[in-house]
Order: C-alpha cells, then structure tokens, then sequence
C-alpha cells in the first residue's frame, strides 16, 4: 500500500524557516486513514522519532526509503574567530547529523 499524507499547513517559523511539527504530521496521517486517530498516529510519529534517535545515537546509519539516509559523521576539532571579541577559539571535536536524500526525494522537489 502506498502512502502520501497531504499536509495542509505548515507554519512559517520567525526566521523564515518553514516547520511542520508531529501533531501536523499525524493529522495528516489521520486524513489518509481515518481508522487512526490524531492521538494514536501522533504515538506512532514519535515512535518512529524514537528509534531513529535511538540508532543515530549508537551510530548506526538510518535509511528510510525513498526518503534518504540518516548518519553520523564526526567534526573534526578546528580554530574560529569569536566575532564578538575577535579572539582566535578552538571549537571542540564533535559528532553531527547528515541527510542525504534519495534520488526520489530530489525527484519530488526538483520535478
């Protein structure tokens, strides 16, 4: 069975940035099938939400589907300059999260 929620809305967030938030996302989910509930859908959203944090946290890579692919990568430690004081700092080594979508992300955004 193929899935596509319809969002209706989506808030334009202070600096611009467009956010749909999980209640958005369920509502959604409750539109297409509306056997499930706006409660228990938005369960299930953080559900989901839960295990890819759980598994971005032990490092694994996360591949969603014809959405993209979750991973890891390591920041190496540098130096920057603190723009308030000028002074030369050194940014610690840390760990981030990348995206990169699959080719049928890019294929829905791009047409």
């Amino acid at each position: 069975m193929c899935y596509n929620p319809v969002v209706t809305r989506v808030k334009l967030h202070p600096q611009g940035v467009m956010t749909l938030t999980k209640r958005e996302i369920a509502h959604a989910i409750h539109a297409a099938q509306p056997a499930i509930s706006v409660g228990d859908a938005v369960r299930h959203v953080d559900r989901v939400l839960t295990v890819l944090r759980r598994r971005l946290a032990r490092g694994d890579r996360v591949m969603i589907t014809n959405f993209g692919a979750f991973e890891v990568v390591e920041r190496a430690p540098r130096r920057d300059v603190n723009p308030a004081t000028g002074e030369s700092m050194l940014i610690p080594a840390r760990r981030a999260v990348s995206f990169h979508p699959a080719p049928a992300l890019l294929e829905a955004i791009n047409g």
